[in-house]
């Protein structure tokens, strides 16, 4: 034995001990950043003649399936949820469908497949097999766009029928479903070809069909005839009703530990916007008892003359009157001004004091607009974050106001059909069916800065038809 080696026998015997070495695996090196990779598959991938329901996807490395349930769309879409599982290098598919004659099965992972050890995802794989004699190759696609805001969700599929009748979105189960990108967009791929009826849907309760009125829903007045690869479509979506919050069930004693009437107010650092209704909001519908019992006060000594309503939800009185800047008011609100659906009343008399916003707190507002057609009824939509802060309509090119809160918007173009001032939904069920009236979302923030001259060109995009 060589000195060296001599040497080293004695440093791993130190080390070690006299019991075995520990062999521990080389650290340090690159990530591994590749997804895995598909390299045989029983039936394999594109085969025809199918007649088997087991298919075993065999990958080059350990593999796991991440929400497989959500992410996994078979087509034609089956009525029996199909068996997927992972184990070691392979998946498991198990269709518990009969097989239909002469049919192209695609089945889409999504990103559902990831490797074990880094989670690198595999992208959009899809695995197609045929039980004819040939693989169908037509495509079609487009893009789904939410009618009242111009945005898009990814959340929604689109869904394709070979058949069109009232009932048939609400009854039946599409035969193909895809899911929508982030950009709002979908893809179907080997279809047969053929003719189909297109929707959109937002699926609340997973059943791929159109059967509750507060569901996003978009559809094609016309159908698509699909032979090699089509031109892309575009829907636009809508709900026709916003979907009920449900209140949440009370536990402990049954009894209320609040005896009073509570509101919140729409008052930001408890001034009053010069521009906006004073709002009192309440948890649960109120009746106004009397609106002498509310009075308001302006600098201590000059009442106001006020209109109260209460809107039609009857969660809130609206306080309408002329603000003056720079001032300071108190609102009284005698016990039993109003009463609420559970018979709750105040206890005692209330006072609210707040102060009205200075003009120097405001900034004026000039937009110019490139190619405004008026024609179409134009209505800017001003949102602060989420929130919608005002709706003014366009008569010129040019949008101007004295005073306009600061802040930073977006902007979106209502193009107002009825001229009613407000987005309208569609109409599928009802006949004449109508599509929704449609907004344009302008990709460009403004900034209104206080006691400022604030000046933008921008483009007016039109509707797309």
């Amino acid at each position: 034995m060589s000195a060296c080696l001599s040497v080293a026998v004695v440093l791993i015997s130190l080390v070690t001990g006299p019991g075995c070495a520990n062999i521990v695996p080389p650290s340090g090196g690159p990530r591994d950043s590749l997804p895995p990779v598909l390299i045989s598959a029983a039936p394999r991938d594109s085969a025809t003649g199918v007649t088997v329901q087991k298919i075993v996807l065999n990958f080059d490395e350990f593999v796991e399936l991440k929400n497989a349930t959500e992410k996994i769309l078979v087509a034609p879409y089956p009525q029996q949820t199909p068996q997927v599982e992972s184990r070691l290098r392979t998946v498991t598919i198990r269709l518990k469908d009969s097989l239909l004659p002469n049919t192209t099965y695609v089945i889409d992972f999504g990103d559902a497949i990831v490797d074990l050890n880094e989670g690198n995802q595999l992208r959009n794989f899809r695995y197609v097999f045929s039980t004819g004699s040939q693989i169908d190759s037509s495509e079609f696609g487009g893009t789904i766009i939410l009618a009242e805001t111009g945005k898009t969700d990814s959340t929604m599929f689109a869904l394709l029928y070979r058949k069109q009748e009232d009932s048939t979105v609400a009854k039946e189960t599409p035969p193909y479903v895809a899911r929508l990108n982030g950009k709002g967009q979908f893809r179907f791929t080997n279809l047969p070809a053929g003719t189909y009826y297109v929707y959109g849907l937002l699926d609340a309760d997973g059943n791929k069909k159109y059967n509750q009125s507060f569901e996003t829903f978009a559809f094609l007045d016309t159908p698509v005839v699909v032979n090699g690869t089509t031109k892309p479509v575009t829907l636009y979506a809508f709900a026709t009703e916003k979907e009920k919050k449900r209140e949440a069930s009370r536990t402990g004693s049954g009894k209320d530990p609040i005896r009073k009437l509570i509101y919140t107010t729409n008052l930001k650092a408890n001034a009053q916007d010069l521009l906006d209704t004073l709002t009192l909001s309440y948890s649960k519908p109120v009746r106004l008892n009397d609106p002498a019992r509310i009075r308001l006060v302006e600098d201590s000594a000059n009442p106001k003359t006020i209109q109260l309503i209460n809107d039609t939800t009857r969660n809130r009185l609206l306080l309408l009157t002329s603000w003056k800047a720079g001032s300071k008011y108190s609102l009284y609100l005698d016990k039993e001004y109003a009463t609420d659906t559970s018979g709750l009343t105040t206890s005692s008399n209330d006072t609210l004091q707040f102060r009205t916003r200075q003009e120097e707190d405001y900034g004026s507002i000039r937009l110019r607009f490139k190619n405004a057609d008026t024609s179409l009824h134009p209505v800017l939509l001003f949102y602060n974050g989420d929130a919608l802060t005002g709706s003014y309509p366009l008569t010129g090119k040019e949008f101007y106001r004295k005073m306009f809160l600061p802040g930073t918007y977006k902007i979106s173009v209502l193009y107002d059909t009825n001229r009613n001032g407000v987005w309208d939904a569609g109409s599928y069920f009802t006949k004449p069916r109508r599509q929704p009236e449609r907004v344009v979302f302008l990709d460009k923030s403004i900034t209104v800065k206080e006691n400022w001259d604030n000046e933008t060109e921008l483009e007016l995009l039109p509707p797309n038809n």
